[in-house]
């Protein structure tokens, strides 16, 4: 035995294994940091580690069956023991092993000094707690005040605390829309923690006399209901904001010590000297957050009202290009892009240059280039926001979109549950997390957050369109269209309810009833559909000049790809041409998306000019879907739609089996011309025929539930 282990030092085993061991230590560490910097999934680190432990026997059996000489490597058994240089190496590889070790120190030298301000500072604050960070909900401060007239100071501390924590690393806070949506109601604060799903809650309460003002604020543990920590403070009335500050700065003071120990904060909340701004900005915020069109332009108007009282108040002008951006979208109002970049755009800078590092201002301009579909300097924007103020859900929810792009389905799934888990009250976040979770064939998980919208928002628009997008998104159009029909009679003038609710109709069959709605894009599917051409066309041609969209330029694309075998394909070829230079004008990157009928007409028409770029793009969004599972019925057809295009028949015709399978329909298959391409092969009638039993059964399931809701109906009198 001791011959053995002389003939392992001799031949460096051990030198090996030590060096072996330091090097592959330092290189984990390394690749935790790096790894975790740029979110890498937890699989990438495993598999380092499952490398490098398989290589250390390796190493060592290498090291024991071959030398290094002057000629290169040999086997040990090869190498005369008088030539033999193993001492030599044996040298090198100590100094190799304590220059590895010198690295190892300025690891930890680098992890204690640098890391700490960085990325990882949160880490080092969650594990003073355990594994997940504190969290917390600020409720706004309630006023008993005699006259009840300092509301906007009791929210405005609130708000002051919120935004302090939010920015602090180790936390996880409840966003304002959560928390100050149970503002002057009577609720167990139990409940409270179990809807925020938080640890603790502050709450406070104002109380002013004369001229002087009482704060008390108050740290509540959900668990048992206990108080961690209460205080009072009595200041004279001379500097609202002044008070404001001292009294935020001071409650903050305590949590540190409650919350995380002594760790220091070096944030700051961006404010106004100005009480009317500052009023006309919390009122709306307030509007912002209940998610309508009318509740929307309340609060830009507000915003405008603040900008002019306090021309230099970042987070009001903030707050503005936020409002405007969301008037963009078509369930907004659809503003103009041009006038929303005239105000965006000019807003933002200013803000920026009044405060770089607004976490607000930052995120707003990443959401703005999202807009203008700029992915990467969105995400970049995003990033930024986020490690600024780790609690803001927002700037998770618009980077999920970056993922989508870029087909990181499982990504962008992360990051819009971790929206939702800081902000569960939040209809947007809660409804887009609605629809993933349904495109991910979640239905218990879809039907949980919409329930919970319903819950916490009883018949808000927001909660039935994201209810009617999970029943239309898998195939229940009958049930979408009785929805919808609630909706409309809950909210008649909001958007997207009288098209949405017309287009199901037709999706269903119901030609006569959805051209009944008045809606004229749908109509004039109707009028296809039933074969009326020249109405149809009058029609598109009317629609195109009143209002110039992707709906109408699609439409257009539909009438030509019909009318191909009588007029040519010359009014197809201008067809797809008029909508490739709306999306130039609109700054739409259509070479890299997915176009199935775009890329069809191109093709029909001999025009070869980013059909491959867009094929490309299919190619890749298809197998990411189905890598990810990321793939409910509305978006399984494009699966038939791309195995057509390209080539693989057999392949669409299995694709439209599943489709089926799936339980999709709609009423006008038989138009579509990418199917019409194998209609040679005895399963496209069987298709044909299995598509329209289900028409006719949703038709059945709306019929029998009109029928239903008429008979609940009260009889009118005489």
């Amino acid at each position: 035995m001791g011959r053995f282990f002389e003939e392992l030092k001799r031949r460096n085993v051990f030198r090996v294994g030590v060096a072996y061991l330091v090097t592959a230590w330092l290189l984990l560490q390394m690749a935790d940091v790096v790894l975790g910097n740029i979110g890498t999934p937890d699989w990438v680190f495993k598999a380092i580690l499952l490398v490098l432990v398989l290589g250390f026997p390796v190493a060592l059996l290498f090291a024991w069956a071959f030398e290094m000489t002057p000629e290169g490597l040999k086997k040990e058994k090869d190498v005369d023991r008088s030539q033999s240089i193993t001492q030599v190496t044996g040298k090198k590889l100590e100094y190799f092993t304590i220059g590895a070790l010198s690295l190892v120190v300025l690891f930890f030298v680098a992890r204690e000094y640098v890391f700490p301000h960085g990325e990882h500072a949160d880490e080092e604050a969650m594990a003073a707690q355990g594994s997940e960070p504190v969290s917390i909900a600020v409720l706004p401060f309630e006023d008993y005040s005699e006259k009840a007239d300092q509301g906007y100071f009791s929210r405005g501390i609130a708000e002051e605390i919120l935004n302090l924590l939010a920015k602090t690393h180790g936390l996880r806070v409840a966003a304002r829309t959560s928390s100050f949506a149970f503002a002057g109601g009577e609720h167990d604060i139990r409940e409270i923690g179990e809807k925020l799903d938080v640890e603790k809650v502050l709450e406070g309460s104002i109380r002013k006399s004369g001229n002087t003002i009482r704060v008390t604020a108050q740290l509540i543990n959900i668990a048992d209901g206990y108080h961690l920590w209460s205080e009072t403070y009595d200041r004279d009335l001379d500097d609202i904001f002044k008070i404001q500050d001292d009294i935020a700065s001071s409650i903050m003071t305590s949590l540190k010590v409650h919350l995380l120990g002594e760790q220091e904060h070096a944030v700051t909340a961006e404010r106004t000297r100005d009480l009317d701004a500052y009023r006309d900005y919390l009122i709306g915020k307030e509007r912002l957050s209940l998610a309508t069109r009318e509740d929307i332009e309340a609060a830009r108007d507000k915003f405008d009202q603040a900008i002019a009282a306090d021309p230099e108040y970042a987070p009001a002008r903030v707050a503005l290009a936020h409002a405007w951006l969301l008037l963009e979208r078509e369930a907004y109002g659809k503003a103009d892009k041009k006038a929303v970049d005239a105000v965006v755009t000019p807003q933002l800078e200013k803000a920026l240059e009044l405060s770089p590092d607004l976490p607000e201002a930052i995120a707003i301009r990443g959401l703005h280039h999202l807009q203008r579909y700029r992915y990467e300097e969105a995400r970049n924007n995003l990033n930024r926001a986020i490690h600024l103020n780790p609690n803001y859900a927002l700037a998770y929810l618009w980077r999920s979109e970056t993922w989508y792009e870029q087909e990181q389905y499982l990504q962008m799934l992360a990051d819009k549950e971790k929206a939702y888990s800081l902000d569960p009250m939040s209809l947007e976040i809660a409804s887009q997390l609605a629809f993933d979770y349904g495109s991910f064939w979640r239905p218990r998980d879809a039907d949980r957050i919409i329930a919970r919208m319903f819950e916490l928002h009883p018949g808000h628009p927001r909660a039935y369109r994201a209810l009617a997008a999970n029943l239309s998104n898998h195939g229940r159009y009958g049930e979408a269209a009785l929805l919808l029909e609630e909706a409309m009679a809950a909210h008649p003038d909001t958007e997207p309810f009288p098209g949405w609710h017309a287009w199901t109709l037709f999706v269903i069959g119901l030609y006569d009833e959805a051209a009944a709605q008045s809606q004229d894009i749908v109509t004039a599917w109707v009028l296809m559909a039933q074969d009326r051409m020249e109405e149809a066309r009058e029609l598109l041609q009317k629609g195109m000049e009143e209002d110039l969209d992707e709906y109408w330029l699609s439409a257009e694309q539909t009438y030509f790809e019909v009318m191909r075998h009588e007029l040519g394909v010359e009014p197809l070829k201008s067809a797809a041409g008029r909508r490739l230079a709306w999306m130039e004008d609109n700054g739409i990157p259509w070479r890299e998306q997915c176009h199935p009928y775009l890329i069809y007409d191109l093709r029909i028409s001999g025009v070869e000019d980013g059909v491959d770029d867009m094929m490309a793009e299919c190619r890749k969004r298809t197998e990411e879907r189905l890598k990810a599972g990321y793939l409910c019925p509305c978006t399984f057809f494009n699966l038939v739609l791309f195995a057509t295009l390209d080539g693989r028949s057999d392949d669409a015709v299995e694709r439209a089996s599943e489709w089926l399978d799936n339980g999709d329909s709609f009423s006008w298959l038989s138009a579509d011309p990418i199917l019409q391409e194998w209609s040679d092969r005895p399963e496209y009638e069987e298709n044909l025929i299995r598509n329209a039993e289900q028409v006719a059964r949703q038709q059945q399931i709306y019929l029998d539930g009109v029928a239903a809701r008429n008979q609940q109906k009260p009889a009118s009198s005489p």
